[in-house]
């Protein structure tokens, strides 16, 4: 296949990196340039600077790709200075190095487009981990840059193409304007001055694209189309057979190929031509697809022949890039049942993260094992795996519009669950995303604030103060001295007024019984919760409730 050697050239070397530590401590930043093999990583130059001013001199001459900065310094602090180059070095990737283990600092620093958020001392092998997650969004900033060179070539060709009085017409067929009745589709041929006779035969073969590499617009991704069609042309099989091919769908290209009646496929042959086509597509087009090869047949079956090769790509979720013939391909499809999430939900709490991934890279393997698994199981897991990361979530108190990017919450079940290798790039970055704010919220929360969220999440049972001291890994005692010196109030008397403050607002807010909202506040025994509500509030429950109903009226 004949490719533009604009798009084969590919740059044999990796071009070298540059990294700025920032610090006001010259030990601090003699230490990090000695304790990481920064060549081995791909860096020629380690440049230091110990102000924000020397900092912004080093980008007036240098291309900086990785900055590792402290947050407090001499002439600004390192959130400033994250501000300028936001603006002044886009491509600069960033990294904080502070000793303020503090929960707004790491929350501006996120927000500021920070890539990690390290404490001081931190280790070298951390160090150099972070690092290496920097260096791969350069990669992915440089790939789409590659992607860019591909996409230009092909905006213009795209532009002035007109689809043919052919495809239109097997566009009609294929939905239904035209219908599969030999008749009336005969009169539509003559009408149109169609060059086909009414007892040919034809091949017909669905290429669905199944991911792009690079995330694309749907004005990028119509242009992407048309460089796969553009090269579907220079098929030999599609020039010997008179082939047509048809935009029957977003995501797809359908080629109609018309074949001797006397004649059979040579399946070899056109095996081999389909997947030298695949191939080049997947590495000049940044794509993964599948086609989907039907058996002859007259064009009022067409419909339905198209029909089966559709059906036969929702039930591929696991290959990719492979060729499939319906003749070759069996109706029955295994059923396969779906994990028990729980444990995998106390492993995010607890920070297991590797553990985690771990577990569910084996169940999707497991998964990918089945030859008939399809997209209706991978939605099931889909919204199953959903469910329990927002029940993480609402234990440790976040919010997921908090937590993930507008772009993660709005992917439909039916983008992520059409291959296992979406559905598992999705739950990693996912996971990533979950674990790397629960961390951060497990760092800077104090131990009292630890406790008065472990009593909330735990409001209806009946908690002791050794539960909740064991849960900080602390002394009974000294948590309950240091709870009392910062909230002023004693453990015991915390939870009887969290306790109350539910009551009150489900006595004002639902029509629950009152005995249900008793239990849901942790109180078993009625008399005992109505004692205790009046003790804190001086009047008891019903009388709250008759209360706020006569202040609405």
């Amino acid at each position: 296949m004949k490719f533009s050697s604009h798009f084969m050239r590919r740059k044999a070397e990796k071009a070298m990196l540059q990294l700025l530590v920032v610090d006001d401590e010259i030990y601090a930043v003699r230490g990090i340039k000695a304790g990481v093999p920064w060549d081995q990583l791909g860096f020629s130059k380690v440049h230091e600077a110990f102000n924000i001013r020397q900092a912004k001199e080093i980008f007036g001459t240098q291309k900086i790709d990785v900055m590792l900065c402290d947050i407090e310094m001499p002439e600004g602090d390192g959130f400033q200075l994250l501000s300028w180059v936001k603006e002044h070095s886009p491509d600069t990737e960033s990294l904080f190095l502070t000793c303020h283990a503090d929960f707004e600092f790491a929350q501006k620093a996120i927000q500021l487009g920070s890539l990690d958020y390290m404490l001081k001392p931190v280790r070298f092998p951390e160090l150099e981990k972070a690092v290496r997650k920097a260096i791969e969004q350069l990669e992915k900033k440089r790939g789409l840059v590659q992607f860019n060179e591909t996409y230009k070539h092909y905006y213009q060709l795209w532009e002035s193409y007109q689809p043919m009085v052919v495809e239109r017409f097997w566009q009609d067929l294929i939905h239904r304007s035209i219908p599969s009745n030999k008749v009336q589709i005969k009169e539509i041929m003559a009408k149109q001055n169609i060059p086909y006779s009414d007892t040919a035969l034809f091949v017909p073969i669905w290429i669905s694209v199944q991911r792009w590499h690079k995330k694309l617009t749907l004005r990028e991704e119509k242009i992407m189309e048309y460089a796969l069609r553009n090269s579907l042309e220079e098929l030999a099989v599609w020039k010997a057979a008179k082939g047509q091919i048809v935009q029957v769908k977003s995501g797809g290209l359908l080629i109609i190929l018309s074949v001797d009646p006397d004649s059979r496929i040579d399946k070899e042959k056109l095996s081999s031509e389909m997947q030298g086509y695949i191939d080049a597509c997947n590495h000049y087009f940044f794509c993964d697809l599948c086609c989907y090869i039907g058996a002859p047949v007259l064009m009022e079956g067409m419909l339905e022949m198209f029909e089966s090769l559709v059906t036969m790509e929702s039930h591929n979720v696991t290959k990719t890039n492979k060729i499939f013939f319906l003749s070759e391909q069996q109706c029955s499809y295994d059923t396969f049942p779906l994990p028990k999430m729980n444990g995998w939900a106390e492993m995010l709490k607890c920070g297991c993260k590797g553990k985690l991934l771990k577990e569910i890279d084996q169940s999707l393997d497991a998964m990918k094992q089945m030859e008939r698994l399809d997209a209706k199981l991978l939605r099931g897991f889909y919204e199953d795996f959903l469910q329990m990361i927002h029940h993480v979530l609402h234990y440790k108190g976040l919010r997921a519009h908090q937590v993930f990017s507008e772009e993660l919450l709005s992917m439909q079940a039916s983008s992520v669950s059409r291959s296992i290798a979406d559905l598992r790039q999705w739950i990693n970055t996912m996971i990533e995303e979950a674990a790397r704010r629960i961390n951060i919220v497990d760092e800077s929360q104090t131990v009292v604030e630890k406790a008065k969220h472990y009593i909330a999440q735990h409001i209806n049972e009946d908690v002791s103060r050794e539960d909740i001291a064991s849960h900080v890994n602390m002394n009974p005692d000294y948590l309950t001295r240091i709870f009392k010196k910062e909230t002023g109030l004693t453990i015991s008397d915390y939870v009887l007024q969290e306790r109350v403050e539910l009551a009150k607002e489900m006595l004002v807010k639902t029509d629950l019984p009152i005995g249900s909202i008793a239990s849901s506040v942790g109180y078993n025994n009625f008399s005992h919760f109505s004692k205790m509500f009046k003790k804190a509030t001086a009047i008891n429950p019903q009388d709250y409730r008759k209360l706020y109903e006569t202040y609405q009226t």
